[in-house]
């Protein structure tokens, strides 16, 4: 994102016959301000600023290792995700769950969705093979949807090679053993977080369309927050928004508006922006958005991971869920 702030100043004062500077000189720091906000409302403009990013699976600050799964097709693959580049290190045969999403334990299906990879164990039983890894099942999202269960892991098979059903898992995500050692190896050179997208079928993708819409509406939302515009501030919301802990909307609009019209001044930084497409079943153009947060204000400082679902309407952010 940093690299993304000096592009808006550098690209916007090419656009002047005046500098950004002659301009603040002549008319004030209120002129410039008018200018970049003018700009950088416009999708286009942030289209130029992603042009050399391979946003396919996303948008990402820091590197990143991504793994795609996709349940009817049987394959699964890994990629590198380095300065905006992608490079595919990994694509082989797997086995999941039934078909259909997940929505309950027990179900014996794969869960459709976005999750981090969260440790690398050796199983409990030569069942699942020498080596695993687990995945965040159930996210925020899954748990606001009420799906249950969890224990889904990526990992190998028997070490006779016999399994009971040779088709389908129990719900995990599963690779011969040869294969396996591969993406244990591969995975271990890896010093980046690794995020899996598993699919019903096909892979979720981003658009550079897509990706410079929530880059220019997050943008104009921590704006509308920063200084207490009740009215810009909701409007990226969708009605169906949920708080992370269950509030509904019209809850969560009376308590923000009773915050907004405090007026209290406020800093407002975020960092290490990760946007990812979020596969689901509900066909859905979703996104799940995670950075870092850095706020003040005299009666609340907060420093963390900010986590939000978004979806595109209308050309626009709509934020259905916030933790």
């Amino acid at each position: 994102m940093k690299k993304i702030v000096l592009f808006v100043v550098l690209f916007i004062g090419l656009l002047y016959s005046k500098s950004l500077e002659q301009i603040y000189l002549e008319d004030g720091i209120e002129a410039v301000k008018k200018i970049l906000d003018e700009n950088i409302k416009k999708s286009n403009f942030w289209i130029d600023t992603i042009k050399d990013i391979d946003v396919k699976y996303g948008y990402y600050d820091n590197n990143t290792t991504i793994i795609t799964v996709d349940k009817v097709g049987k394959k699964m693959s890994m990629y590198t995700y380095e300065d905006g580049n992608l490079t595919n290190i990994f694509h082989q045969d797997i086995i999941a769950g039934e078909l259909g999403d997940k929505f309950k334990e027990g179900d014996l299906k794969t869960p459709v969705g976005a999750y981090e990879v969260t440790r690398r164990f050796t199983p409990p039983s030569d069942y699942y093979g020498p080596i695993a890894f687990s995945l965040s099942y159930p996210n925020l999202y899954d748990k606001i949807l009420g799906k249950t269960g969890g224990g889904i892991w990526i990992h190998g098979f028997p070490s006779d090679g016999n399994r009971k059903n040779e088709l389908t898992t129990e719900g995990c995500v599963a690779l011969k053993n040869d294969l396996l050692l591969e993406f244990d190896e591969l995975m271990q050179k890896q010093t980046s977080r690794a995020i899996a997208l598993i699919s019903e079928s096909g892979e979720a993708k981003a658009s550079k369309d897509d990706i410079a819409i929530l880059l220019r509406d997050i943008f104009f939302w921590k704006q509308a927050w920063t200084i207490s515009d009740i009215d810009k501030y909701l409007n990226f919301y969708d009605d169906s928004f949920v708080r992370y802990d269950g509030m509904k909307f019209d809850d969560f609009k009376v308590m923000k508006k009773r915050i907004f019209d405090k007026k209290e001044s406020k800093k407002i930084v975020f960092s290490d922006y990760e946007i990812s497409p979020y596969p689901n079943s509900q066909g859905k153009k979703i996104f799940r958005i995670a950075f870092m947060e850095h706020y003040e204000a005299p009666s609340h400082k907060f420093q963390g991971q900010k986590t939000l679902y978004a979806m595109i309407k209308d050309g626009k952010m709509k934020i259905i869920l916030e933790q």
